[in-house]
């Protein structure tokens, strides 16, 4: 393993412990794992900036009960890590919300931070499918889609 990987390796471990103990306490930690123009995306948003980002993660504290993240695999690719995970909440328009989603991250030139954080998740199904009445319209949709 060279000193690249070790590095990357480290990153992600403490990336991904930063999620799975995502707290109002903690959502300020992020800062030290990324650029100053780290961007997040996720299906709702792009965020740019550590604490914009810090912001955005804080309000999933006031809008669910209980999120909670796991992450359940790692990949690494050169400049790239792969997170796959399942986040799990409840929101009072929607219920039980579970997902399962995959994240790309790509690191700085010395692999020493993360410049970018980019969520891939169904939000169609996993969102706003179980929102009433656009839910059931999604639904109807996707069904028809399928028929063809």
């Amino acid at each position: 393993m060279t000193d690249t990987t070790g590095r990357q390796r480290h990153l992600i471990a403490a990336y991904s412990a930063y999620y799975e103990n995502l707290s109002p306490d903690t959502v300020d930690q992020l800062s030290s794992m990324v650029t100053a123009d780290f961007a997040f995306t996720d299906p709702f948003t792009t965020v740019i900036g550590p604490d914009k980002v810090c912001a955005y993660l804080a309000k999933t504290f006031s809008e669910t009960e209980n999120p909670k993240f796991d992450v359940t695999h790692t990949a690494f690719d050169g400049d790239m890590a792969f997170l796959r995970w399942t986040f799990s909440a409840r929101m009072r328009v929607i219920g039980q919300w579970d997902i399962t989603g995959m994240t790309a991250l790509t690191f700085n030139k010395d692999k020493s931070l993360l410049t970018s954080h980019v969520d891939h998740w169904d939000a169609s199904q996993n969102f706003y499918a179980k929102i009433p009445v656009l839910g059931w319209f999604i639904r109807r949709l996707a069904r028809r889609v399928a028929a063809l």
